[in-house]
């Protein structure tokens, strides 16, 4: 009875957790939106950038700064990294239970598109690796603009996951603005 009744709360808080991580991209649609279309909102402090993976169809509102509420709501960009198709190292970190989960589907040489601000950065997918929680290769500065996805590994994996699972990307042609 004890072990059904862990399992059952395990679930419902599990289906909590998905809920709210989806309605977090909800609202970070509407306020990108809302940027695109000029009509910010005066109580909106957050930038919010928008992600896609052509490929597989998939699109995601990236909160600015990986705060464990803004992990909680989607994918984030780490605050000290390089914005969106400038030079340097743009990381965006998400969890692989909810929003990154697709990133098991992504191969090398497939697309990744980034817009921020009217600005459109294209990306190509140049490596895929998996390291440990410790190593920080890829989290480094970088002379180029490179676009560097990061979540948990293994996907299937209970509780923290030792591992990371790294997508890095070039950046095609750089965007010359509005």
């Amino acid at each position: 009875m004890i072990l059904l009744s862990a399992g059952a709360s395990t679930c419902l808080v599990g289906a909590a957790l998905g809920i709210v991580a989806w309605r977090g991209q909800d609202a970070a649609h509407a306020q990108f939106e809302a940027q695109t279309t000029g009509e910010r909102r005066a109580d909106t402090r957050q930038e919010v950038t928008r992600l896609s993976l052509p490929v597989q169809g998939a699109e995601f509102y990236v909160w600015e700064g990986a705060t464990k509420k803004n992990l909680l709501f989607g994918p984030a960009h780490v605050a000290d990294s390089a914005i969106p198709g400038a030079n340097g190292n743009c990381i965006i970190a998400a969890h692989r239970d909810t929003h990154f989960r697709i990133l098991r589907e992504v191969r090398k040489d497939e697309p990744i598109v980034v817009e921020q601000d009217g600005r459109i950065s294209r990306y190509r997918i140049t490596g895929l690796h998996v390291v440990t929680a410790a190593d920080q290769t890829y989290y480094r500065p970088t002379a180029g603009p490179t676009l560097t996805l990061v979540t948990c590994y293994p996907f299937s994996y209970l509780g923290r996951a030792p591992k990371r699972f790294i997508v890095r990307a070039e950046l095609l042609v750089p965007d010359k603005g509005r």
